[in-house]
């Protein structure tokens, strides 16, 4: 005789199965968005505090292979230790952690975050008022050409620059969990993403 009683334990247990795997692939992918999070909040940490060697060991090795290491942090405290420019980073908000994919030997999430910049003109204090507006108009247009002008906010009597832009980055890791770094999208820099990134991802990223 055809025991339902049977066949109705086997189904719960077959779903409780099913239950418990889809909660420990969500609690695995979880894991590593919370890794690259992580990782990644500390990465913006050390650029914020002008920590720049220590941020570097959050980006891929091959990197160094463009612009070595040491080059790499003189361009940093050359442009933060500007005399006539005051840049500082004030906060990166990620808004997105993509699902990881598997490329070869490497896994790639899709990162968007938002990043807020000032920055301080330091202008001559000689300049006439019709120059000083002048030179504000014409720096205020090129940054909002760059990043747009609903991205751009001034404070014409401090000549400060509020700079709020959305961005995208690649987290990359070996095993897919953590040791994430990071590779920004940025058309201008194609040659430093080709040494980094899949031609798929590269295409993905700019088209």
């Amino acid at each position: 005789m055809f025991d339902m009683s049977n066949v109705h334990m086997k189904f719960k247990y077959s779903a409780a199965l099913l239950v418990f795997i889809f909660f420990s692939l969500a609690g695995i992918a979880q894991d590593y968005k919370s890794s690259i999070k992580q990782r990644f909040t500390a990465y913006s940490q050390h650029m914020k505090d002008r920590e720049f060697n220590k941020a570097l060991d959050f980006v891929p090795e091959a990197i160094f292979t463009v612009a070595p290491r040491a080059q790499m942090v003189a361009l940093f405290e050359q442009l933060f230790n500007n005399k006539s420019m005051e840049v500082k980073l004030i906060s990166f908000e990620i808004k997105e952690i993509s699902n990881s994919r598997k490329i070869d030997s490497s896994y790639y999430a899709h990162i968007r975050y938002v990043s807020v910049i000032s920055m301080k003109m330091n202008a001559d204090t000689t300049e006439s008022p019709n120059t000083k507006a002048l030179r504000i108009s014409m720096t205020k247009a090129a940054f909002a050409n760059k990043f747009g002008s609903d991205h751009v906010a001034i404070d014409e009597n401090t000549e400060t620059y509020i700079i709020t832009t959305p961005k995208r980055s690649w987290a990359i890791s070996t095993n897919g969990q953590d040791g994430w770094k990071f590779v920004n999208v940025e058309p201008s820099q194609r040659i430093i993403m080709e040494k980094i990134l899949p031609k798929e991802l590269i295409e993905e990223s700019l088209n």
